[in-house]
């Protein structure tokens, strides 16, 4: 305030002295060890090291990152990056989606007048193309970059005298301006796998390529394509350390100066949900910035409905998502945005550490096939850990997991898709309910001050397994309890209240023999004794949904899964 007073005043030489004060104004440079004190005096008995964790990849991430952790880095690190990208620039590679040629074509032209850049196709057996309409589309691709996927008829491709760009499932066609070897980097991700286990996939499929063919042919046909996921530094460091991975892989086969290879990537429908859809705007943007920041050269953005069909608006929203980032962040006038972070650069390296380490050991089985068996037997572990993240809310998925909305209904078909979805058991559970509902009631006992905290959360983890419910009116005695729950119908009651009530009113309500089973909130010592007197089963922090979602539905169904019901 005293500075505006001074300048409404007209002090204009006061006011440059202030502004000249601030701009020389210095801080004390704070030490790692100066922080650390600091920040364990806050963890009120934790040690500095509780804030570290493990990801998925088994890395540990450390709380704070500083020049220190430079001193490891090799220090070619972020020039082998940077050179391995001709311009700070990415294509749009929109798909193109219709059920006739006529609406494919249509889709095509709309997309690219609106900045699509590239011809984003997978070709569909049931899409009949007409001699016109192919006359059509050969005329486009002439002037286009493609991504085309033949894989269900590579003969489709002798429709066209030239193509520029880069094709799956080409096979024995030649094509001298494309890119026709696909180093699948998705497949792993598709299957639930981590970092380590996508980037040593490709470089497995890579040296199977560099047995029958030249490495400097390889370098100059192939082209990997990565799933993006929401993991945003972790995905930024995965795309940075495939172009060390890559280069590392030309040395070992005897070509140093390896070229580059293109790198697609795509949002990653792993993390998409049905419900509370929106928020799958939120992981597309995030995953598409990943992309471009760790490098990509050209990204597909899927729309926030894929799971149960886009619309025009959605479509154009995915695809503004990366014109904004192209016209409103400028990111697309910075090479390697990301390359000198201490965060970003220690993640790289130790993302090209692990991911060596591993391709090096597939390399010690004897066949392809004894190396794709271990790469999926990782895999299917990395998903077991994720599922068993999500389940015991360890990680979120918003809208799915956590911060469920009860008005959220799974309504339409869900399109299938080659990815394994986290949501997807949840949706389940949800469809299951809609079909077979609990009627559900928590039970308080005490003050609202006491039962507040474990009601909310017994409601929030219900709504979230698909589970509607009501709340009684607070400490109704046994009698009345039985009434009301014979008036509203309900099946089933979980009670909620501090441990000194639930310790003394839990073993009352269990001698009333209520008509429903009872369930208590929290966990408690006299837990057996409980079970032995009737009590069906307990909801707490950690517990898996999952596993208590299908012990509900068993519920609902009438099935003896409940042991004392």
């Amino acid at each position: 305030m005293k500075l505006v007073r001074m300048i409404l005043q007209g002090g204009s030489e006061s006011v440059h002295m202030t502004i000249h004060k601030m701009k020389e104004t210095t801080f004390k440079e704070a030490t790692l060890a100066e922080w650390e004190q600091v920040a364990i005096k806050s963890l009120k008995g934790k040690t500095l090291e509780s804030l570290s964790t493990k990801t998925l990849e088994e890395i540990i991430l450390k709380p704070l990152y500083s020049l220190a952790d430079l001193v490891d880095i090799p220090t070619n690190q972020t020039k082998i990056v940077r050179q391995a990208k001709k311009s700070s620039e990415w294509l749009v590679a929109q798909t193109v989606t219709g059920i006739s040629s006529e609406e494919i074509l249509a889709d095509m032209k709309d997309s690219l007048a609106k900045g699509n850049d590239v011809i984003n196709y997978k070709l569909d057996p049931k899409h009949n193309w007409s001699s016109s309409d192919l006359k059509e589309l050969k005329a486009i691709i002439g002037r286009q970059t493609v991504l085309l996927d033949v894989s269900s008829d590579p003969s489709f491709l002798h429709n066209f005298t030239d193509i520029k760009g880069m094709i799956k499932g080409a096979g024995a066609v030649h094509l001298p301006n494309a890119r026709t070897y696909f180093l699948d980097g998705s497949r792993m991700h598709k299957m639930g796998g981590d970092a380590v286990s996508e980037l040593s996939n490709v470089l497995v499929q890579a040296d199977a390529k560099a047995a029958t063919i030249d490495l400097e042919e390889l370098s100059k046909k192939a082209f990997v394509e990565f799933s993006i996921d929401t993991n945003f530094f972790m995905e930024i460091a995965k795309l940075r350390a495939f172009r060390i991975l890559w280069k590392a892989f030309g040395e070992a086969h005897g070509n140093s100066n390896i070229a580059a290879v293109p790198v697609h990537a795509e949002t990653s429908l792993r993390s998409f949900s049905v419900l509370d859809s929106n928020v799958n705007i939120l992981r597309a943007g995030n995953s598409s910035l990943a992309a471009v920041l760790g490098g990509a050269d050209s990204v597909t953005t899927y729309p926030h409905d894929y799971l149960t069909g886009a619309n025009p608006t959605s479509k154009r929203i995915a695809r503004n998502m990366q014109l904004v980032l192209k016209e409103e962040t400028h990111i697309n006038q910075i090479l390697d945005a990301s390359g000198g972070s201490y965060y970003i650069e220690t993640l790289t390296k130790e993302l090209v550490e692990k991911s060596w380490s591993f391709f090096l050991e597939l390399m010690n089985e004897s066949t392809l096939e004894d190396r794709e068996f271990k790469l999926n037997e990782r895999a299917t572990h990395k998903w077991e850990q994720q599922i068993a993240a999500l389940s015991t809310r360890k990680k979120s998925l918003i809208g799915t997991n956590v911060y469920a909305n009860p008005d959220d209904h799974v309504q339409n078909e869900i399109i299938p898709t080659d990815y394994k979805r986290l949501a997807a058991p949840f949706e389940q559970l949800r469809k299951a309910f809609q079909e077979k509902p609990l009627k559900t009631a928590i039970i308080p006992y005490g003050t609202l001050k006491e039962y507040k905290v474990r009601m909310d959360f017994v409601s929030g983890y219900l709504i979230a397994l698909g589970v509607s419910l009501k709340v009684a009116p607070e400490n109704l005695k046994p009698f009345d309890l039985r009434k009301w729950i014979d008036e509203q119908g309900i099946d089933y009651v979980v009670f909620v209240g501090n441990d000194e009530q639930t310790a003394g009113l839990v073993p009352a309500l269990l001698n009333e023999q209520l008509p429903v089973p009872m369930d208590v909130a929290g966990k408690f010592e006299e837990y057996e004794d409980w079970l032995d007197a009737g009590l069906s089963g307990r909801i707490y922090s950690g517990q898996s949904l999952l596993e208590k979602g299908n012990e509900l539905l068993a519920l609902a169904k009438k099935e003896d899964s409940h042991d004392n019901t």
